[in-house]
């Protein structure tokens, strides 16, 4: 399924875009190294525990709203997946404790995770964005 792109993001965007992708995915490759060796820790025990919730989160929201960006869907829609994301974070880490340990810092780490992306793509929506022309 090709996806129409509308918007081309500028360049200084694009880089922070790939540079929050490879934030988010060296700390969870941090996180998961210390299942096989758990002396390793990442910054600190307490960080170390719930840096995966910040990471994917960020890495999710980033990947699908930048999606969202170039096919210019309204940035609305972009919200309302943030919402969603922290809405199911919340849910999963309070009221599913049959599917995942319940834990509230969790889930905060899951909205830091979320706020960092929306932060990205509302200034890229504002100030990135540059509209390709009809072939």
């Amino acid at each position: 399924m090709k996806i129409e792109e509308k918007y081309a993001i500028k360049k200084r965007f694009l880089i922070a875009y790939f540079v929050l992708l490879f934030i988010g995915l060296l700390l969870t490759i941090g996180r998961w190294l210390s299942v096989p060796m758990p002396a390793f820790v990442l910054i600190n025990a307490e960080i170390h525990l719930h840096i995966s919730n910040l990471s994917l989160s960020m890495i999710f929201y980033l990947a699908i709203g930048h999606t969202w960006l170039l096919s210019g869907i309204k940035f609305r829609w972009i919200t309302l997946l943030g919402l969603v994301i922290l809405l199911g974070n919340l849910i999963c880490e309070t009221l599913l404790g049959f599917i995942n340990t319940a834990d509230i810092i969790d889930a905060v780490y899951g909205a830091i995770g979320t706020s960092i992306g929306f932060v990205y793509l509302f200034i890229t929506y504002k100030f990135g964005l540059v509209e390709l022309k009809e072939k």
